[in-house]
């Protein structure tokens, strides 16, 4: 009950200051007042992707600030989401976003201060859901470019498997993951082309519950966490593609 009541307010507030830099943003000239970015019955799908691969090697493995030693292994990640969205009013739709994320960490071998790794794997898999709604703010003659806040009701579920190789065959822990978040992201939107956007997107608020259950051959229990955050998210930065037709 605190905890929505925290978020209630928080998005009050949020709400008044993107409000008020709207007026600014119209009395300074930035904004036409008639002006519409994307017009009431258009829709919308979008497209966003992201892979990323590290590994490192060699005969006496790779060394990372002094800190780590050794380092022989690899990390692989990709992520993919699909987005639509139905405008119910000029400049503000509702819609739906689903993504899929893999993970996959390898360590042959690896030395963390005085602590030493050997064969440790690691795979995580999840799928992500949200309801999502946006309001876009037209900015100068409002045809091109505009700034945006979209705010998603989201809900992940997943695993997370840690392992190691022996006689027996894999041995670790299994952990099964799902939450449910309530996050704002503001972003700007410009269009490429006559019908496909440009977009850039910044997690700036997300509140939420988060659990974790996991069982295996080295431990057994629950790990529950309950977060708030009121700051700029620069790792979940995105930038995504969109078709409106």
């Amino acid at each position: 009950m605190v905890l929505r009541k925290i978020v209630c307010i928080r998005v009050v507030l949020l709400a008044a200051v993107l409000t008020s830099m709207g007026v600014s943003a119209r009395d300074r000239g930035m904004s036409n007042p008639d002006a519409v970015f994307i017009e009431k019955g258009t829709k919308s799908l979008g497209l966003s992707l992201g892979f990323d691969s590290w590994e490192a090697s060699g005969d006496k493995g790779f060394g990372l600030l002094g800190i780590i030693d050794g380092l022989d292994g690899y990390v692989t990640s990709a992520d993919v989401a699909v987005q639509g969205s139905w405008f119910i009013r000029d400049d503000l739709s509702v819609g739906l976003r689903v993504g899929y994320t893999d993970t996959r960490i390898s360590i042959d071998s690896t030395t963390l201060s005085t602590l030493a790794f050997a064969d440790r794997h690691i795979t995580r898999q999840s799928f992500d859901c949200a309801l999502t709604a946006r309001a876009y703010l037209p900015m100068f003659d409002g045809s091109v470019i505009a700034m945006f806040c979209e705010g998603r009701l989201n809900g992940t579920c997943g695993y997370y498997k840690s392992y190691k190789l022996t006689s027996n065959g894999k041995e670790g822990d299994l952990n099964d993951i799902w939450s449910a978040s309530l996050g704002l992201y503001p972003g700007i939107s410009v269009f490429a082309t006559q019908d496909i956007t440009l977009e850039i997107l910044l997690p700036i608020f997300e509140a939420g519950l988060r659990s974790q259950s996991q069982t295996g051959t080295e431990s057994d229990g629950t790990l529950s966490r309950t977060f708030f955050k009121f700051k700029p998210n620069l790792v979940g930065l995105r930038m995504g593609l969109i078709y409106h037709f």
